[in-house]
């Protein structure tokens, strides 16, 4: 056996098994429309700092920023978009909505004071992307919004120098 094949062989195993083996929050990001929940205990509670949004080729991209750690995060359809304590309905355009919710985490600093910097409701005209909200910073979890021109498949996933959590929305 030739060592190029030996090279190519044991690199094809070791990408299978660390595929494999990977914890789901790292695995290849999937498309579809099925609710992502990923729990992590993390200390101290990561901050929040801003959420940018953009059009690509195939998907609208929503970056959430992060100062701190990866916190756990559920990203889910849901009929209507409220805000958290108040439970007021979201003024956002669209036909489908999206809640993600960021835990433990927090968007203000120690004194009570918000550390986020993004769009607090922002109406957008991209593909699928009609608009975002910060719905809230509530006992240890920070939300969010999205609304959609209709209801499309989606992934979640996590990148990292800086920290922050990316869910793409087909168009």
């Amino acid at each position: 056996m030739s060592f190029k094949l030996v090279i190519a062989a044991a690199t094809a195993l070791l990408s299978t098994a660390a595929t494999a083996s990977a914890p789901a929050s790292h695995a290849r990001p999937v498309w579809d429309t099925s609710p992502v929940h990923v729990t992590r205990d993390v200390s101290p509670q990561p901050k929040v700092v801003d959420l940018r949004v953009g059009e690509h080729r195939n998907f609208d991209r929503v970056v959430i920023d992060l100062d701190g750690r990866v916190p756990g995060y559920t990203v889910r359809y849901v009929r209507e978009l409220t805000y958290d304590g108040s439970g007021d309905a979201v003024p956002l355009r669209g036909r489908k909505f999206i809640s993600v919710g960021l835990f433990p985490a927090r968007a203000h600093n120690g004194r009570g004071d918000s550390v986020y910097e993004g769009p607090r409701l922002r109406q957008y005209r991209m593909p699928a992307l009609r608009g975002v909200a910060f719905t809230g910073d509530f006992e240890g979890q920070v939300s969010f919004g999205l609304a959609l021109r209709h209801r499309t498949d989606f992934r979640v996933f996590v990148l990292h120098a800086p920290n922050r959590i990316v869910i793409d929305v087909r168009h």
